[in-house]
């Protein structure tokens, strides 16, 4: 057996460096500060006990909903599309279809459709 000195002409190869895989997290959309502002003038408006414009029940905590909401929802908040919703009927999408029709009818009271159209985007009747 024949053994030879290779100490010479050994090269070692460095490892590869692990790459650590970042983490996918979902940032939370930030509020613009617009519409912070409206969200709290919103809240001094409306008092959050009594009763429920749907159900007509008094609760002692009620939510303010925006009846058209989305990218509508400063559009709801600065022409008073907002409704004092009591939890249950908050939830329920039956509820919150006919108050969109509702509201547009009350708004067509006097107005037109068409600035309806301009203002929300499309007609629920």
């Amino acid at each position: 057996m024949i053994i030879t000195d290779l100490s010479n002409k050994f090269l070692p190869v460095p490892k590869p460096k692990k790459v650590k895989a970042k983490q996918k997290t979902e940032q939370l959309k930030k509020k613009s500060k617009k519409l912070v502002k409206l969200e709290r003038q919103r809240d001094k408006d409306i008092i959050k006990y009594g009763e429920c414009e749907y159900c007509h029940r008094k609760f002692n905590h009620l939510d303010p909903h925006e009846v058209y909401g989305g990218s509508n929802r400063k559009r709801s908040i600065l022409n008073k599309f907002v409704k004092k919703l009591c939890r249950e009927c908050h939830s329920n999408e039956e509820i919150i279809n006919q108050l969109k029709i509702d509201t547009q009818k009350e708004f067509e009271k006097t107005h037109t459709r068409e600035e309806f159209i301009k203002l929300i985007g499309k007609s629920f009747l």
